[in-house]
């Protein structure tokens, strides 16, 4: 017969048939707990005649906070006497937990009906996380945390990754664990602390990195891919830096860029199996993009260049003995000044001040090698020739003028509203279409329009000492140098661009750290590249919109003008007299005048058509053919 029952005992002895003396009383047993609720109750009743007759069983504890009651029955046992002894016992956690209270209480069955008994069970669980405070013999670690329970096993840990080596067993079971061990297993490789569960596979190595038995399972490998170049391929590991590349066995096809416009493709237009880039072709032919007069196929000429692209200058004897020697004369201290040159397709300019014998300040010089002199009365800083050899001036006073090839005197114009010098002039629409367009810049500032016969027009001012102006082919491309100098203040270097779209010029960055000193001369050689120079060896380039400063020549002279047809290709006037040559790499003194302390100017056609000129009459012109 059941000695326990967990039930109403009111409809147990209810159902009793009269005689049954076992089920005729009972012990209605409440057990009380308060402060932790039991993770276990079991209650033992032991017979006080043979206290080898006991019977214990395991009381359900309800869900829910403290305090609670527990109600269990008692019944008389056949063979038991009437009197026992109770014992309550509670657990922390579960009947496999700490023991933290006792309650014991004797009892007697004989009397028939329901004897109550009441036992009482404490403990204290602050936090409430199941766990009693060790004060009441239960393993609570910091009855303040309910995060933190009772004792747990700590792994050894030898990388110190905070997970334990998935081989070994617990090292101890405490509230803290000692060094290098972990609260967490499953590591399967503790020699290395990147390695172990909880993350996701970070690096494509062969190797399973975060313990779930499989190796790299986040980098879809062998599954297809495009790689940087748009090729089909496979992924797969790296193999050097833990990462997963596409690798395709598929060569991609490179494409080139003609940016000179030369007919010929060299800048880099991107490598892919995909769609052929727009204006791109699939042959490299330029090994110069910043040159015209460079790429492959063309005939090699004596101008200092690798015009064929085969990794030479001037091979094959192209140069003869002397061809590559300027041609002109040293000067005499009597003649002109020869401040400006222009050089057109049939004839070149030379255009200053007079010397101390005539009044001669222009200088016309023909294919042939015939000179005509004449005089224009005034003092001549810049010159521009168009392609019908019509010479137009710019100087002092600000001063203009024209002068077709034949015309014997010279048409003068002035530009409005100021007398400042006018130090630099370039045109458009040389071949003779109309309107002819030409732009001057002032010492002051300003910057003049001039569509001859018209009279100039201003049309901004800048605060800057503008020293030259250049182009290539189109206005867009317009840069004017020079020097903010306001005194007593040093000048500082100064460049500003032409923007078509509102008709104003804007200054534009120049690198850091440019000696104080004026930029005396600019060469546009497209919307790409120009090259800009001024004192103390300043030299400038723009590529693609950014300056940057080159090379200066060997003591670094002041360099007053200034012609380029590409990155290997640049040539200077110098204050010292010199013409000098940078081919990208070094500096090539050639021509040293005996007489000039000052070469002021430098213009060209082509790299086989360059003229220079200077103080006291010195004029030098290299072409090739030599006529």
């Amino acid at each position: 017969m059941r000695l326990f029952l967990l039930a109403v005992l009111v409809g147990a002895l209810a159902g009793c048939s009269k005689g049954d003396d076992l089920k005729s009383a009972a012990l209605k047993v409440q057990l009380h707990y308060e402060g932790f609720r039991p993770g276990c109750v079991t209650l033992t009743v032991t017979d006080q005649a043979d206290p080898s007759r006991q019977a214990t069983t395991t009381v359900s504890v309800p869900d829910g906070p403290p305090p609670g009651t527990l109600s269990v029955a008692v019944f008389r046992q056949a063979g038991w006497s009437n009197d026992v002894k109770l014992l309550a016992v509670a657990k922390e956690q579960s009947c496999d937990g700490a023991q933290v209270d006792t309650a014991q209480a004797d009892a007697s069955l004989a009397k028939d009906g329901i004897t109550p008994v009441d036992l009482s069970l404490s403990a204290t669980d602050s936090d409430g996380d199941g766990f009693v405070r060790t004060e009441d013999q239960g393993t609570d670690c910091n009855d303040r945390d309910a995060n933190q329970g009772g004792p747990i096993s700590w792994y050894p840990d030898d990388d110190n990754d905070g997970y334990g080596n998935s081989q070994l067993p617990a090292k101890i079971t405490a509230c803290e664990g000692p060094a290098l061990t972990a609260s967490r297993t499953g590591d399967c490789n503790d020699r290395d602390p990147s390695v172990h569960p909880g993350q996701a596979e970070f690096r494509c190595d062969g190797q399973d990195d975060n313990c779930d038995d499989v190796k790299d399972e986040s980098f879809d490998l062998g599954g297809t891919c495009l790689n940087d170049f748009q090729c089909a391929g496979a992924n797969a590991c790296t193999g050097t830096d833990g990462g997963v590349a596409c690798n395709s066995t598929v060569t991609p096809t490179a494409y080139y860029v003609d940016e000179d416009k030369d007919g010929k493709a060299g800048t880099d237009g991107g490598v892919t199996c995909g769609a052929q880039p727009p204006g791109t072709v699939a042959e490299f032919s330029d090994c110069d993009e910043s040159s015209t007069y460079v790429n492959a196929g063309r005939t090699e000429s004596c101008d200092r260049m690798d015009n064929n692209c085969v990794g030479g200058v001037d091979e094959g004897n192209v140069c003869g003995q002397n061809d590559l020697n300027w041609q002109g004369s040293g000067g005499i201290p009597t003649d002109p000044s020869w401040r400006a040159i222009a050089v057109g397709q049939n004839l070149a300019w030379l255009a200053g001040s007079a010397g101390t014998l005539n009044s001669d300040n222009l200088l016309k010089v023909e294919p042939n090698g015939t000179l005509t002199r004449s005089t224009c009365t005034g003092t001549w800083n810049a010159a521009w020739v168009s392609d019908s050899g019509q010479l137009f001036l710019a100087g002092n006073g600000g001063k203009l003028a024209s002068k077709l090839p034949a015309q014997p005197d010279c048409t003068p114009a002035t530009t409005p509203d100021s007398t400042e010098p006018l130090n630099g002039l370039v045109g458009f629409n040389a071949a003779g279409a109309t309107p002819l367009t030409i732009y001057g810049v002032t010492s002051n500032g300003l910057i003049f329009r001039w569509l001859p016969p018209a009279d100039p027009v201003k049309v901004d001012g800048l605060f800057i000492n503008l020293r030259a102006v250049h182009a290539a082919e189109k206005p867009e491309t317009m840069l004017a140098v020079g020097a903010n100098d306001p005194p007593p203040n040093p000048p500082k270097a100064r460049v500003a661009r032409f923007n078509p779209a509102d008709d104003r010029w804007t200054e534009e960055a120049l690198p850091a750290g440019l000696p104080d000193g004026y930029l005396r001369g600019v060469y546009v050689v497209s919307a790409n590249y120009a090259y800009a120079v001024g004192d103390k060896g300043v030299i400038l380039e723009r590529n693609h919109g950014s300056w940057r400063r080159l090379l200066s020549p060997a003591l670094e002279p002041d360099l007053t003008d200034v012609v380029a047809f590409g990155q290997k290709a640049i040539y200077v006037t110098t204050a010292t007299g010199t013409l000098q040559f940078f081919d990208g790499t070094k500096w090539t003194i050639v021509y040293s005048s005996p007489n000039a302390k000052n070469m002021r100017a430098i213009d060209a056609t082509s790299p086989t058509q360059i003229g220079a000129s200077g103080d006291v009459g010195v004029y030098q012109f290299f072409r090739w053919p030599k006529p």
